[in-house]
């Protein structure tokens, strides 16, 4: 039996992907080189490991059991490439990140100043992605680090095999027109009950957050507008379209003609590292979450006791 590597992985993307085009396209391969592939499995096994469905593929008993072993293989490999670029201590390598736009906005640009400076030999690459959709990317190897988001009120599930670094607290306010009759805060959310918000579409985390967290102040809100980018919300709001829950660092480029209400009840979205547990230690990584961390302090961000305990619930400073 003769098979490599790389057949391995991509009969695992198929496996998660669900087709040998989705597959291709993720790993920058053309649909009949993957399938080439994947030909060379059954040829080197004698087993089929794929089997047609319509248009569409899906993987023989032999082909999940394949998956399952090809999972472990690949996991131990990474673990000797981590264990090696241990040894021999060289920060050095490619750091595949993806990010958010506030955090590409705010703690990315003196994250990579620092490690040009301190660390010339890594290179960092990023990608703008929902977390939501990353952490898929990350849990394939296609991305080597990503800021995920928890969210208390909105707790979503916890990824297998991903390690997770709190970071950050990241504190909601309300934002409102200047001229809007709200009080100075803080302010209940049950008061906005009969409002229009401006907010992220509910079937992502942030969204997610913010529905519940309007839940449980007794109400469903009322979403005008679903839109997952904050600058343009924020501009919805000095519109009039609305109201908005909006964490800080949404908060960094305020437009004019707004204004910002404390929560009485606050709700607050931490910001992690993730990684492959496989992973852990590897220099180049360690480098750059150091450095993520190190900016967090500067900034003031950074989760210790007085943030653990106000996301127990009391209010924010």
């Amino acid at each position: 039996m003769d098979m490599t590597l790389r057949q391995l992985r991509m009969l695992r993307e198929v496996a998660a992907r669900g087709t040998i085009a989705a597959a291709a396209e993720a790993l920058s391969y053309t649909p009949s080189a993957v399938s080439q592939q994947l030909a060379g499995i059954e040829d080197a096994t004698g087993v089929a490991v794929l089997e047609r469905v319509g248009r569409n593929v899906r993987l023989t008993d032999a082909g999940r059991e394949l998956v399952r072993h090809a999972e472990t293989l690949l996991s131990d490999l990474e673990r000797a490439q981590t264990a090696l670029e241990s040894v021999a201590k060289e920060t050095k390598g490619t750091v595949e990140i993806s990010m958010f736009g506030s955090i590409a906005a705010t703690i990315m640009p003196p994250v990579l100043q620092r490690l040009a400076i301190e660390h010339r030999e890594l290179d960092v690459h990023t990608r703008e992605m929902d977390p939501d959709i990353a952490v898929e990317s990350l849990q394939l190897g296609e991305l080597d680090l990503l800021f995920f988001l928890d969210y208390p009120h909105a707790p979503g599930p916890r990824p297998a095999g991903v390690e997770r670094r709190p970071i950050a607290a990241d504190w909601f306010r309300l934002v409102v027109p200047e001229d809007d009759p709200v009080g100075v805060g803080p302010v209940d959310l049950a008061d906005l009950a009969d409002r229009q918000f401006v907010a992220s579409p509910p079937q992502l985390s942030c969204g997610r957050c913010v529905v519940q967290a309007c839940r449980e102040a007794g109400f469903e809100p009322s979403i005008r507008h679903q839109i997952d980018d904050y600058p343009a919300s924020l501009k919805l709001v000095a519109a009039g379209a609305g109201v908005a829950l909006i964490p800080d660092l949404g908060l960094v480029d305020l437009p004019p003609g707004l204004r910002i209400v404390d929560l009485a009840t606050p709700v607050c979205r931490v910001i992690e590292l993730a990684h492959r547990d496989t992973s852990a230690g590897r220099p180049g990584l360690e480098a750059v979450c150091d450095a993520v961390l190190s900016v967090a302090v500067d900034l003031g961000l950074d989760i210790d006791g007085a943030h653990v305990r106000r996301l127990a619930g009391a209010v924010p400073s």
